[in-house]
């Protein structure tokens, strides 16, 4: 595994970080067994789909992948008390509270079938629901995995590999490949102060933005507790666009809803509300998670919504141009040559409860493409897309802006302890939404 993807692994031990990738299929035509089956065949051409995580004897070294078995235990089908779409909403929210143990198995696919009242279905709909543990992907590489599975063309097969380590082999690389990590580790170290140090004089010199400020916390900003709410806004995509991309235009439609709920439940709203915002790294992924968090003004005190989007836009670009800085691609140089022991016990020592006086965000934002509205699964056709970032202790409050074909989905997830009328929030995020696309239109 890369430092980056191990470091992920152990963070999900801190705090679960699982993805749920959600599609919905209305007519479907096969029967349940068939379903599975041909599932778990299509599952094992694929290469994410077939390893799972080995941790090295003692944690001398980073985890590797090793080949896994698929079966039909990784396929699971979820009887609901009654087939309706709020049902199968409590259903999710109960697989939020579940984790994979990537040891094991870093995926599993949970199938929800006949629920009825589903949107954009005509009849019931089949819910597919793919769980990845978020050291196997990130946000894109899941869905380009979950393309693969659900493609109407089954994927090219390749080779894979089925050769599994011994522990004396895999604690003999570490052994061979550490003097080679320390010369790294002070060559790399070196070249990132110096990186940093062009990252202070550009921003000083007004070539980058600065860092972004911190946040005063909201209602969002509480531990969330054990239990999870789940609502989707499923809407057209043109409802989103108007001279801005989808992700700035569903950001400012979360912006408004944000703002008129915490203006109703507590009274007022901090102008300085943002959100963290889940952005990908410049150039090839060597890495699976090839991502960083950045956080992104919402602007909630600019009245004119068309000049807010603009904002919010601005401080995306803000944002993407910091992070495409010299001085991080040379921060991820220098982690890569820090021996796994290290990268673990800084993880273990990082205390994951403590809640700061202020916040790089009021709540999350992931917003993903997935592509053509072309997928099938059991005979039925793709009519939405779904996925709820996970909840930690300083966040309670997440959204996902997903969106297939000529749709987006804004996802909400939240707790009892943030947001416990999250229908009343649902309904503000819809007219959040009409009040965005008549302003950008």
């Amino acid at each position: 595994m890369t430092p980056t993807d191990a470091q992920t692994f152990w963070i999900s031990e801190k705090i679960p970080n699982d993805q749920l990738l959600l599609y919905c299929f209305d007519g479907q035509s096969q029967s349940m067994d068939e379903l599975r089956r041909a599932v778990v065949e299509r599952a094992s051409l694929i290469p994410d789909l077939n390893v799972r995580i080995r941790e090295s004897p003692w944690h001398l070294d980073y985890p590797v992948w090793e080949p896994m078995p698929v079966d039909s235990s990784l396929v699971r089908v979820h009887e609901l008390p009654e087939n309706s779409w709020l049902s199968c909403i409590q259903g999710i929210e109960k697989l939020l509270a579940n984790h994979v143990d990537p040891r094991e198995s870093p995926w599993a696919l949970h199938l929800f079938h006949g629920v009825t009242g589903v949107p954009r279905c005509s009849g019931p709909a089949l819910i597919a629901v793919l769980q990845v543990a978020h050291s196997l992907a990130d946000g894109k590489r899941a869905s380009a995995i979950a393309r693969l599975l659900f493609s109407p063309q089954p994927p090219t097969p390749q080779k894979m590999d089925e050769r599994r380590s011994g522990s004396a082999e895999i604690l003999g690389r570490a052994a061979l490949r550490l003097p080679g990590q320390l010369v790294s580790l002070f060559r790399d170290g070196r070249a990132g102060h110096k990186a940093q140090l062009r990252l202070q004089a550009d921003t000083e010199s007004g070539v980058v933005a600065p860092q972004a400020a911190s946040r005063p916390k909201v209602r969002s900003n509480v531990p969330p507790g054990p239990h999870r709410l789940v609502r989707m806004v499923v809407r057209d995509s043109a409802d989103f666009r108007g001279g801005v991309s989808v992700t700035v235009g569903a950001m400012t439609a979360i912006s408004v809803a944000m703002a008129n709920y915490l203006t109703e439940r507590d009274g007022s709203v901090p102008p300085e509300l943002g959100a963290e915002v889940t952005i990908a790294k410049a150039g090839t992924p060597t890495a699976r998670n090839h991502f960083r968090n950045a956080g992104v003004g919402l602007f909630p005190d600019v009245d004119d919504l068309r000049e807010r989007a603009q904002r919010i836009k601005e401080s995306m670009d803000e944002r993407r141009a910091r992070a495409s800085h010299s001085s991080s691609a040379a921060s991820d140089l220098a982690l890569n040559a820090v021996p796994g022991p290290l990268v673990r016990w800084g993880v273990q020592q990082y205390d994951f409860t403590a809640v700061p006086d202020e916040v790089t965000g009021n709540t999350v934002v992931s917003s993903v493409a997935r592509g053509d509205a072309d997928l099938v699964l059991g005979g039925g056709v793709v009519r939405f897309t779904a996925g709820f970032p996970s909840l930690s202790p300083v966040m309670s409050l997440t959204h996902g802006v997903h969106g297939i074909g000529d749709t987006v989905t804004i996802s909400i997830t939240s707790s009892p302890a943030s947001i416990p009328d999250i229908d009343v929030y649902g309904q503000m995020m819809h007219d959040a939404i009409d009040e965005v696309r008549e302003a950008l239109s």
